[in-house]
């Protein structure tokens, strides 16, 4: 289970750091790692770890199928369907490839890849190697 660092003091004098846009960003990150994480959890997936660092790339959750392979979420908080697949730079994209690739050989065996946009609402919409 992932917790939170306590916040540092700043010299911001807002007089609630927690509300700042980055603490609220964080907070609502892992909220929906962990929607996301029941979501799997339910379809019978084993939680591997939970955001892994690989040289690469962090990934948000590494699970075992009920398959018995390895499958790497990546999770995204958004508020417009219509502009999920915007999300996801290029870049970004490359990083977890190479991320992939690295747990593939560790691990020896075959690494799937998920994306997850998790809606304010908490919704799920999930989309399977979209890498292209």
């Amino acid at each position: 289970m992932h917790t939170a660092a306590p916040l540092r003091e700043s010299k911001n004098t807002s007089a609630n750091p927690a509300a700042s846009p980055c603490h609220w960003a964080h907070e609502r990150g892992l909220q929906s790692e962990n929607h996301v994480l029941k979501y799997y959890q339910q379809k019978n997936y084993t939680l591997l770890g939970q955001r892994v660092k690989t040289p690469f790339a962090e990934v948000d959750l590494l699970f075992r199928t009920p398959q018995g392979h390895l499958l790497m979420v990546e999770v995204k908080t958004a508020n417009l369907s219509a502009f999920q697949s915007f999300r996801v730079s290029q870049r970004q994209k490359a990083r977890l490839l190479r991320a992939l690739q690295f747990l593939a050989a560790r691990w020896d065996m075959l690494v799937e890849v998920h994306w997850a946009f998790v809606t304010k609402e908490g919704e799920i919409t999930v989309f399977e190697d979209i890498s292209g």
